[in-house]
Parts: structure tokens; C-alpha cells; sequence
């Protein structure tokens, strides 16, 4: 079996995850780790994900992981903002320029971050044709994957299309509790729960999810040869029937507790292509909203009106098993997956129109 030699660049909460699924494939071979703790320099890959020893030492040493000769990179820092990729003095914007140059050294990547990169050509053609460079200087390719967008928001939605013979509307829907999220600047900063309605500003949170879920609806709008007016940004909130404790900190009575986020693809004045994310920090507010299941479960939704006429619930956690867990082993299974197919590719931007499907060869237990 031929061998792809690999790099991964972040091992957070869902990079050690992949880090297992790099460790446990038999045709991909982890050399080098990058990492932006100091606590984790020097520590070996397998410490860090639980797996035996590799003799892989985490480095933050960019330069000399940009010398390794890989075939491709795990690009997986953390950015939870999805910002203008565009502007070199965003987080997501230095993100960007350091996963261009890893396309220029020669290596295939594939990412999970920056977040606004869920679909390149929705995001306009300086990001297009600065990826496209570093893709042609580097003779390589680039793919974004991810759960959510990336995967349930987009990919699998095109999935269930190919039994369609005729499309009326599209609606897929993310369902999710943050209240064991503990980064308080996002939590209570960026989504503003905790916050007071009327001192909360949703601009910066409505521009995040338009490069994000916004581009999930451009990607299959442009999968499915369908020519969108525009992509329409909505926010909506619910209040806190009480005070509830999180791990982010205090949420008091009366201030915001949950949220939905909506990007609508509009089509000849009509909705016909919507993605929400529904997010609660409390099960107990907006009992109203959509619900996953009878028991305050996560999951994503989707239902196609046409012919045929389609839902789909899909739940990661199933069978009792933690749901934030399962959500790390999809993103690191989706990326490690997919590595062989964008490594035999042609060098470019791709996306999951021209790439085969990402099997799990290689992976039922034996």
C-alpha cells in the first residue's frame, strides 16, 4: 500500500482526535505535529491523543515543519470566528497566510480552519485566487472539511440529492447546547449569551456565520446549478426563564439564552435554500424552537420538499456514547478520510463536487 506522509498543525480538543485517526490508518505516517501551547513543545504525538509513543515530538516551530517533505497537512488551529481571511490583522487571517504557505511548500492540506474557508468561491476572488496561487507555487491542493459546516451542512445534503428527481426547498438545521463550552469570549462575547438584548450587537456573530453556514448554501446552490438572488443573514433570540450556571459563567433571568442563526439562499424572491444553526445554553429556553429528539439531544436535520420528499435526523452520540466526543472523532475521521483522495487529485482548490467519496477504508474493527 502506498504511504502518505503526514503533518498535522494543531492538536486541540478536536486535533487529537484526528491525531488518533492519523495514528490508527495504515497508509498514513505521522512526521511532524505543530502546535501553539508551550505546555505541549516537546511532548510526543501519541501523550497527547492517548496513543502509544511515535517518537513525534510537538514543535511550534513553523519553519522547520514548512522543510518537512509531507505529502499533506492537517490544518486544524483553533478559530472559532470564522473571520475575514482577507485581512491580515484577524486571527483568521494569519490562520490563512500560514496555511498558504504550507500549500506553497509543496504540501496537499486539508483543513478545518480557518472556518470562513467552508467553501473558497463563496467568499470572493482575492481568497480564490490567493489559494489558487499558493496551490499552483506549491503544486498542490486544498480542501476544507469539517461536521458542521463541512459535512452535515453541505456534503451530506448533497448526498440525499442524488435520489431527487425534483427539488422544491432545501432546510438543514444544526441543534446544539453550548452550555459545557467553556471559552467565555466566545460564548458570552461573539454569541452574547448572558448578555442583555438590547446591549448585544448580532453584526459580528450574522458576518461570522455568512462566510460559514452562508457558505454551505452557496455550495450547494452551486452543486445543484441553481443561480441565488443572494444569501439572506438572519438572527432571532429567546430569553432565560431563570438564572442558570454554565461553564462559561453565570446566565441571569432575562438575558439571552438561545439563539438561531439563518442563512437563506434566496431564489426568484423565495427561500429555497435555508441553513440554521439553533444554539440554547439551556434546554429550557425557547421550548418552542426545534428540537432534536425528546430528551434535549443534539443533531442536525435535513429536509428536502420535492420529489422524493426526504428527512434525515443525524446524531452523533448515539447509543448513549458523548456526543462532543463523537464530534471530534467525525471531524478527525472526515479529514483523515479524505487525505487520499485529495492527494491523487489535481493540484487546486477542491471541493467535494471533484473529489470521490471519502471512504472509511481500513477502518472497521477486526
Amino acid at each position: 500500500m502506498k504511504q502518505y506522509r503526514m503533518i498535522q498543525y494543531g492538536a486541540g480538543a478536536t486535533g487529537k482526535f484526528a491525531l488518533r485517526s492519523i495514528l490508527t490508518h495504515p497508509q498514513l505516517e505521522l512526521i511532524g505535529l505543530g502546535v501553539h501551547s508551550d505546555a505541549r513543545v516537546g511532548v510526543d504525538a501519541g501523550a497527547i491523543c492517548r496513543m502509544p509513543l511515535t517518537g513525534v515530538l510537538a514543535s511550534n516551530d513553523l519553519p522547520a515543519l514548512l522543510d518537512l517533505k509531507a505529502d499533506c497537512v492537517l490544518f486544524m488551529p483553533w478559530d472559532p470566528y470564522a473571520g475575514d481571511v482577507s485581512d491580515p490583522t484577524t486571527h483568521s487571517g494569519q490562520l490563512f497566510e500560514t496555511l498558504c504557505r504550507f500549500l506553497e511548500s509543496g504540501k496537499n492540506v486539508i483543513a478545518s480552519a480557518p472556518n470562513s474557508l467552508v467553501y473558497a468561491p463563496h467568499l470572493g476572488a482575492f481568497t480564490m485566487d490567493r489559494l489558487e496561487a499558493a496551490c499552483r507555487n506549491g503544486g498542490a491542493s486544498f480542501l476544507y472539511g469539517g461536521i458542521s459546516p463541512g459535512f452535515a451542512s453541505d456534503r451530506l445534503v448533497l448526498a440525499l440529492t442524488q435520489c431527487s428527481a425534483r427539488i422544491d426547498t432545501i432546510h438543514v438545521r444544526e441543534i446544539m447546547n453550548y452550555a459545557n463550552y467553556g471559552d467565555r469570549d466566545t460564548i458570552m462575547g461573539l454569541y452574547g449569551f448572558g448578555m442583555e438584548a438590547g446591549a448585544f450587537d448580532p453584526s459580528g456573530i450574522l458576518e461570522s456565520f455568512q462566510r460559514g453556514l452562508g457558505g454551505s448554501v452557496a455550495m450547494i446552490a452551486d452543486a445543484l446549478k441553481v443561480s441565488l438572488d443572494r444569501i439572506q443573514m438572519e438572527f432571532d433570540h429567546a430569553l432565560s426563564p431563570h438564572n442558570v450556571e454554565i461553564a462559561a459563567g453565570l446566565v441571569r433571568k432575562g438575558t439571552i439564552a438561545a439563539e438561531v442563526i439563518r442563512a437563506k439562499g434566496i431564489v426568484g424572491g423565495e427561500p429555497r435554500i435555508v441553513a440554521e444553526h439553533v444554539t440554547r445554553i439551556d434546554d429550557n429556553a425557547a421550548p418552542d424552537w426545534p428540537q432534536f429528539g425528546g430528551d434535549g439531544k443534539e443533531g442536525y436535520q435535513i429536509e428536502v420538499r420535492g420529489a422524493p420528499a426526504m428527512k434525515v435526523d443525524f446524531e452523533l452520540g448515539a447509543f448513549g456514547r458523548n456526543p462532543m466526543a463523537d464530534a471530534g472523532w467525525a471531524v478527525g475521521g472526515h479529514l483523515t478520510n479524505s487525505v487520499i483522495g485529495l492527494c491523487e487529485a489535481e493540484q487546486g482548490v477542491r471541493t467535494f463536487m471533484d473529489l470521490p467519496l471519502a471512504l472509511a477504508a481500513h477502518r472497521m474493527t477486526v
